[in-house]
């Protein structure tokens, strides 16, 4: 996510802290402007005790995540809750969407249990509910339940919501779940807007963000379905000219050079080494080996996968504007990200039709 600062890494998978989360840090401290310093400290200490919370829940997306084959990109913290940054969730299964979506909310649940048992071996109490005053362990307890609860509302793009279609698709198809959870979702974000206009301003701000993620997870799947069918193979360059590792940047420099935009896979014998285009030739001297130039790093497509959303997840990923595309264990083609944008620009001008048809 733009705008946010790396703190950290858990099990391989980076956490951030958006800009708006220090807008969180001043509202604790105004709130609690008037008390002591140990008031305030003990306040920050909460906040930062309770987003420990929401680490774990996120934490929890994403090892089901990472079990099921999917690549998890970030955890970003907000002022209201945690995003995991999940590549490939919108065209997996129904099932493993669903195992992803309520693992969250189970680690919250788990963690409420942990707190409020923690907190009666204590000597302390869990009646009445108390959320902004009284014991940690019976805060932290009763936040999480509430974390959970409204996670689980059945509202996109929040996993009750996700919940919800994925049970919805194995009848009806993905594109018809997400219309039909979508629009619980805008229900339930216009009820939140109005009930909020009156008595709680967050309420309202929450409502809004719900039903921004709501139309966006339509227009996602819209988008998605208009791309049924088409696979990166259909629309990638084919049999592209291979190099071997072993030519130096001099030799391939001017030929590149000469095909602006133009990449090339980099190979060992039969073994794909990595892509190299002008730019990855820069800063590299003139005698050193183009496989040692190359972008080894860079994702490889394969041609069966379903152009959308795989390719442009892995562009979005990458930051390259060509990737190279195998089939079998060899080198089949390389797909540009011109001919990527192009292709998303056609489809969303004539997203009414139900076929494509692959240029000769």
């Amino acid at each position: 996510m733009r705008s946010s600062l790396k703190i950290g890494a858990i099990g391989g998978v980076p956490i951030r802290v958006h800009w708006s989360f220090s807008l969180l840090v001043v509202l604790v401290f105004v709130s609690s402007a008037n008390g002591s310093t140990a008031e305030v400290l003990a306040t920050a200490g909460f906040v930062l005790a309770l987003f420990a919370c929401v680490v774990v829940h996120e934490l929890s997306h994403c090892a089901i995540a990472k079990k099921n084959g999917l690549r998890v990109k970030d955890i970003t913290l907000l002022p209201i809750g945690g995003v995991s940054q999940i590549e490939g969730l919108g065209s997996t299964t129904p099932q493993i969407e669903r195992d992803v979506a309520i693992a969250g909310p189970l680690a919250s649940i788990g963690l409420a249990v942990a707190f409020g048992g923690i907190a009666l071996l204590a000597g302390g109490h869990l009646l009445p509910p108390t959320l902004f005053g009284g014991a940690w362990l019976s805060r932290l307890a009763w936040m999480n339940l509430l974390l959970a609860g409204f996670n689980l509302l059945p509202a996109l793009p929040m996993d009750g919501g996700r919940v919800l279609r994925a049970v919805l698709a194995k009848r009806g198809g993905n594109l018809r779940a997400t219309k039909i959870a979508s629009s619980v979702a805008v229900a339930l974000g216009i009820a939140m807007v109005l009930v909020g206009i009156g008595y709680d301003l967050w309420l309202m701000l929450i409502g809004a963000m719900v039903i921004a993620g709501a139309m966006a997870e339509r227009r996602s799947a819209t988008v998605q379905e208009s791309f049924s069918g088409i696979r990166i193979g259909d629309v990638m360059s084919q049999d592209p000219t291979s190099v071997l590792a072993q030519v130096t940047v001099a030799q391939l420099a001017p030929w590149l050079q000469s095909f602006p935009g133009r990449a090339v896979p980099i190979v060992d014998g039969e073994r794909y080494v990595g892509i190299v285009a002008t730019e990855d030739l820069v800063p590299v001297p003139p005698w050193t080996p183009v496989g040692d130039a190359a972008d080894r790093l860079a994702p490889v497509l394969d041609a069966s996968q379903e152009l959308y959303p795989a390719a442009l997840e892995a562009f979005g990923s990458s930051g390259r504007q060509q990737l190279t595309v195998m089939s079998g264990g060899r080198v089949v083609g390389v797909l540009y990200r011109l001919t990527l944008q192009a292709v998303l620009t056609q489809q969303t001008a004539t997203s009414g039709r139900s076929n494509w048809s692959r240029a000769a």
